[in-house]
C-alpha cells in the first residue's frame, strides 16, 4: 500500500524520517536495554501505538501542539509520559525556587532585620 501524500499524517511522516520504534533515548527517566527504547507499542488493531511528540518534550501541550516536524520523534506512551513528568516536575522545582529568592527581599531576611 502507497501513502498518498495529501492523506499522509504527522505520524506517518515522522515515522518514516525516524523509525517505527520509540525514539526515547532515557529522558523518561526509565532505563533501556539498548540506546532507545525501541519499543514498537501495536495497539489492538495491530498498528502502531507511537505518537510523535518533541524531543525532549516541552512542558505545556500547546508548546508541543505547535512543535515543528524536524522537533518531533516517535514515542510510545510510557516514555512521553515519564518524559513530560520530567520536565514538568523540573520547571515547576525552577518557578518554586525563584519565588522564593524573589521574596527574601520582601521580609530582609537576608539583612538580618530584627523582628
Amino acid at each position: 500500500m502507497t501513502t498518498n501524500a495529501a492523506t499522509e499524517t504527522v505520524l506517518t511522516r515522522v515515522l518514516k524520517a525516524h523509525g517505527d520504534t520509540c525514539a526515547c533515548e532515557g529522558v523518561c527517566g526509565g532505563k533501556h536495554a539498548g540506546r532507545r527504547c525501541g519499543s514498537r507499542q501495536l495497539n489492538r488493531h495491530g498498528r502502531t501505538g507511537l505518537t510523535a511528540a518533541p524531543y525532549p518534550p516541552h512542558t505545556t501541550d500547546m508548546a508541543n501542539a505547535a512543535a515543528p516536524l524536524s522537533e518531533l520523534r516517535p514515542w510510545c506512551p510510557p516514555c512521553l509520559k515519564g518524559a513530560l513528568e520530567i520536565q514538568r516536575d523540573r520547571v515547576a522545582d525552577q518557578r518554586h525556587r525563584e519565588l522564593e529568592e524573589s521574596q527574601l527581599d520582601l521580609f530582609d531576611i537576608d539583612k538580618g532585620a530584627a523582628a
